[in-house]
């Protein structure tokens, strides 16, 4: 699996913060009462509000940390539940619980919260970018500029963040003179703005000016080398060039940087898969699910770990998640019939899959590998666990 993904500046927004207004005094209760306040079962409401809201908060934060490649996210809303319960007139407490169901992949209960963030606080930047961001993972790109654009209007129209998001959804939209048009918008502010320098750098990499594009993006690394999205962006750079071995030198400094970059992991995970480390790779892509349970791209890399790792039924059930999702993904009915046919026995299965494949793509070559296993003339590859 190679695809390498860009860091554009639009993921800075997903991050959690504590509330600005809590104190840094520790909630004066006894150790049992604190231990089921981190599980969030004390159901009474906290007597002390802005030290509560700081326990709950931080509860929250841990429940959202990947252990053993998931993430407790039922923990996670029911902490944040309970922070806006202390504090109900804090916009903070609602983005966080907004963004912890976005990470559980429950946009509704997002948009309600980052929207309810918005009310007591209109200039509030971070819930307008995930709110969009939210319609850009659906391809809905214009819908998440208009989110931003409608921010901006109401005296907000030099917020860098919301500029450099807008930037990058005219960056995914393919519009790259809009994406320039953002990105000036920032650098009238601050000639030396990384963000926008970023999302310079990738935009004339989509635009095909590799000169360009290294220039930006190496000037931005020299301006903030601890910045992960511009090491991850150096290492899609160099891939490009087919050099996976300074691809992954960038890549690793990225995670080094932060480990919970989105791009860089699925940017490891994906060079890991090509050479067949299968357990590196189902780390990687399972960081960035915990993370983003629909990015489809990312549970199909998993699934070629978990084949690699030689667990088959596990592997099947993230293709047939991948395709509950997308029934006409092309590369998951692909892969699956492979699954199903060279490691699971499950060749009629199989077959089905292959002539939906046929049915979804055009120009398929009479060499192709599907027709030999349509015709059973593939020497069935080994079924033990990639070295």
């Amino acid at each position: 699996m190679k695809k390498i993904i860009i860091s554009i500046a639009l993921v800075l927004s997903m991050v959690l913060v504590s509330c600005g207004t809590t104190q840094e005094k520790a909630p004066e209760k006894k150790t049992e009462e604190k231990k089921e306040a981190t599980t969030a079962v004390k159901q009474e409401a906290p007597k002390e509000p802005e030290d509560w809201v700081k326990f709950y908060t931080k509860a929250g934060m841990e429940a959202l940390e990947v252990k053993d490649g998931k993430v407790n996210f039922d923990k996670a809303i029911k902490n944040f539940e309970m922070a806006v319960e202390a504090y109900p007139t804090a916009p903070i407490v609602y983005y966080n619980l907004g963004l912890a169901y976005q990470r559980k992949g429950d946009d509704q209960n997002a948009v309600k919260n980052y929207n309810k963030a918005l009310e007591l606080d209109s200039k509030y930047a971070l819930p307008v970018i995930n709110k969009a961001a939210i319609y850009a993972n659906k391809l809905e790109y214009n819908r998440a500029i208009e989110v931003c654009e409608k921010f901006l209007e109401k005296e907000n129209d030099k917020d860098k963040g919301v500029l450099s998001a807008v930037a990058g959804f005219y960056l995914l939209k393919g519009d790259y003179i809009n994406a320039i048009q953002s990105v000036r918008k920032i650098l009238i502010q601050d000639q030396a703005d990384v963000d926008a320098l970023k999302n310079l750098g990738m935009i004339y990499f989509k635009k095909n000016d590799s000169g360009l594009a290294s220039m930006v993006t190496t000037n931005s690394y020299n301006l903030k080398p601890d910045d992960s999205g511009i090491a991850n962006n150096r290492g899609v750079l160099y891939s490009s060039q087919n050099d996976d071995s300074l691809a992954m030198l960038y890549f690793s400094r990225a995670i080094a940087n932060d480990p919970k970059n989105k791009s860089a992991n699925f940017n490891v995970g994906s060079i890991a898969m090509k050479y067949g480390d299968a357990e590196t790779a189902y780390e990687r892509f399972s960081v960035v699910l915990a993370q983003d349970p629909d990015n489809l791209n990312a549970r199909i890399g998993l699934a070629m770990a978990l084949r690699g790792l030689g667990r088959f039924e596990d592997a099947e059930k993230e293709y047939m998640n991948v395709l509950q999702k997308d029934p006409n993904n092309a590369i998951a009915t692909f892969d699956l019939a492979v699954l199903h046919y060279d490691h699971m026995d499950k060749k009629v299965d199989a077959k089905r899959e292959f002539r939906k494949y046929l049915s979804l793509v055009s120009d398929v070559p009479k060499d192709h590998i599907i027709n030999l296993y349509l015709e059973d003339k593939v020497n069935i590859r080994p079924t033990g666990k990639t070295e």
